[in-house]
This record gives structure tokens, sequence and C-alpha cells, in this order.
């Protein structure tokens, strides 16, 4: 799965602290009464990081008939946002799975809020490989899998419905047959890869599109993978495809097409 922006986490539960000023009485206070009522209009996600930030601000006060206050709140959302989210996003480059993976109940649940507000917004198909298409113009692929020419680069999406990326949904997506030129000779994870992209513009103008390119396709598709076609064969021909590509939050199969050279 993709990485998450902090700052797409900050905004859940920011929607969530709201949802919680929105049920406080006119007293401005939000009684366990006031969000029992405020739960009944809620569902999902969005419900249980609700119903699990008011009882965390709750907790904080263990008076018998405390209540929770606008103060209280931001109080507890400065402290949320900041120890229980932040602190997690090591390399400050988004929350990867194994950084989610040691958060706490509270921090998870606000990251799978967050990739579903994201998820319902975000560009897919068509309108996310145009947007590669941008970021990827005039960047090209060398140095790496023993390449011995740079290849241009293009953005690439096919339509489906892949809840996991496999070699065997790849093989039906791209409508790959039983050829020589369609054997599946790579199918890894894309990290190397794309790290390889970024390395080869160094010292270029375009280094830093590079880097913007790479996070974004890690910010917006899941499972990326690098995808060579053809075994090293001279019957074969010189150049092998590469797809560098994942799936979108639709399911299709989004992101580069490139090529190796092997002579």
């Amino acid at each position: 799965m993709s990485t998450i922006a902090t700052s797409d986490v900050h905004a859940a539960l920011n929607r969530a602290a709201d949802q919680l000023l929105s049920a406080a009485g006119a007293d401005g206070i939000v009684s366990r009464k006031d969000i029992r009522a405020k739960l009944l209009s809620l569902e999902g996600t969005e419900r249980a990081l609700v119903d699990m930030l008011y009882r965390y601000i709750d907790r904080r006060d263990n008076a018998r008939s405390a209540r929770v206050t606008k103060t209280d709140i931001n109080t507890a959302l400065k402290f949320i946002q900041t120890d229980l989210v932040d602190r997690f996003d090591l390399d400050n480059n988004g929350l990867s799975e194994d950084e989610v993976a040691r958060m706490s109940e509270l921090g998870k649940l606000a990251v799978t809020l967050a990739r579903s507000l994201k998820a319902a917004t975000a560009p897919t198909g068509g309108a996310l490989a145009q947007k590669l298409g941008e970021l990827s113009k005039g960047l090209f692929f060398d140095g790496y899998y023993g390449t011995e020419g740079g290849v241009s680069i293009q953005p690439f999406h096919a339509a489906a419905k892949l809840s996991q990326l496999t070699p065997d949904g790849l093989r039906s997506t791209l409508k790959l047959t039983n050829q020589p030129e369609h054997e599946i000779a790579r199918f890894e994870s894309a990290d190397p890869c794309l790290q390889a992209l970024i390395n080869v513009h160094y010292d270029m103008p375009e280094h830093e599109q590079a880097e913007e390119l790479v996070r974004f396709m890690k910010a917006h598709l899941r499972e990326l993978h690098a995808v060579i076609l053809g075994r090293d064969n001279p019957e074969l021909g010189a150049e092998h495809p590469l797809y560098i590509v994942g799936t979108d939050s639709a399911g299709n199969l989004v992101g580069l097409k490139t090529g190796v050279i092997w002579t």
C-alpha cells in the first residue's frame, strides 16, 4: 500500500475534532449524551474515529462528571498530531506501512480515515496517468537492470479491478500471450528501480522533477512493482518493455512504461 502524508492524517483528525465540536451544546461543552447523539449521524471509519477521539480526550480527565470542552479538544489534538502521528514518520517522507504498524490504535484509525478521504478525491485511471505524464516529461530510464542505453518514459494505464497486483493479474490486464516476448522476466518491488530513476538524473536540472515523480507515484499507487517482459535473448531484440506500475484506488493498473536495452 502507498505511503500517506502526515498532513492527510492531520486533516482526518481535524475532521473528527470538528465533529466533536459540532456536537457541543449551547454551553460549548460536549457531554457524553451529546456524543452519543452525534455518533448516530456518522458511519464507518469516521464514526469509529470520532468515538475513539472523544474517549481519548474524556480519559485525560478522570473526574466523575468530566465533560469535553473546545480547549480540551484543541489541546488533545495538538498532542495527538505531534506525538501519535508525526513522530512515527521517521524519514519525514510520509507514513509507510511499517511506520503505521507501530502507531497506536487511534493513530491507525486516523490513517484509515485519511486514506478513505483521499481515495474519494484522488485522480484515477487516465487522469492519474495524465499527471504522471506531466511529471515524467523529459525524463529517461538508464543505469539499472544492466540496461545499456537511456530509454524515454511514457505514462501508462489499463482499466482493471485489481485488489492485488500479482503476475497473473498483470498478465490478464496486459493481455499477455504465451509468446517469449511476453514472458515476465522480472516482477519485483519497484523501490530500487524508482531510486535508480532518481539517481540517473543526479546533477541534472531534472533531478528534483524525478524526485517529485517518485513521491507522487508512492502517494497515489499501491503495490508498486517493476516488470520486465522478455528474457535476455538476442532473438527477442535488444529492447525490452519495463513497466513501473501499481494499482490506483479503483484497482486500475497505472504507472510508467519505459524499457531496458540488453545487447
